[in-house]
């Protein structure tokens, strides 16, 4: 049976309007992402997990890295497919809730859990299985870069939006990432394994935009 807090991302995330919002998006990464991305060995394989429609998968995928998708949504998955073949590109996404990669062991040398979307997978069972999935499919050496909602900056600007750790950035749903510190969030890579090769605040655009948490380690 489906994890409830999952299901309600994939309810969520199917849905019209959410599409649209990931779809407006161009493919190019914030300023996190590029500085997270360098790290990466050229032309490395890299498995993108809750990829929506494709923001990150094509835009790493232009700078020369060869990029696998996953998503728990059907018709986010759909939209990034139909883009692929529009650009003529050679991609694979593949649906899946995360929780169990269908990847053989060491098959990618970076994984990344953009998007906050870590965050979605409530509670530390929950996390610490993801973040296993990613050391069981990424090679030894291999590199995981994840990001989360930065409670401090949360609790600073949108108050409003937080009961205790649970952020809710969405009116028409009860739909809630977990918010972090970057105390917690360095804890959790460490508890899966992951030596953390840095672990700070990030930007997104520009200062309006506020900052993230991200976590960039290393499986040993």
């Amino acid at each position: 049976m489906m994890d409830q807090s999952i299901q309600k991302a994939k309810d969520w995330f199917s849905g019209g309007a959410a599409l649209d919002e990931m779809q407006s998006y161009q493919s190019r990464l914030k300023l996190w992402e590029i500085e997270a991305a360098a790290a990466f060995p050229a032309g490395a394989r890299v498995l993108n997990i809750g990829c929506g429609t494709g923001r990150e998968a094509f835009a790493l995928q232009a700078k020369g890295f060869h990029v696998t998708g996953v998503d728990i949504s059907e018709t986010a998955i759909e939209a990034a497919r139909i883009t692929a073949a529009d650009r003529n590109i050679d991609m694979d996404f593949l649906v899946t809730d995360g929780m169990s990669l269908p990847f053989e062991d060491a098959a990618f040398d970076a994984a990344i859990i953009w998007a906050q979307t870590f965050g979605l997978f409530h509670g530390e069972e929950s996390q610490q299985a993801i973040l296993a999935q990613c050391g069981r499919v990424l090679r030894p050496g291999g590199l995981l870069s994840f990001s989360a909602h930065d409670r401090e900056y949360q609790q600073a600007h949108f108050a409003q939006y937080l009961w205790g750790r649970r952020f809710y950035p969405f009116a028409e749903t009860d739909l809630y990432y977990e918010s972090f510190t970057l105390k917690e969030l360095r804890g959790a890579a460490e508890r899966a394994g992951f030596r953390v090769l840095a672990c700070k605040r990030g930007q997104v655009y520009t200062k309006a935009d506020g900052t993230i948490l991200h976590c960039l380690c290393k499986k040993e």
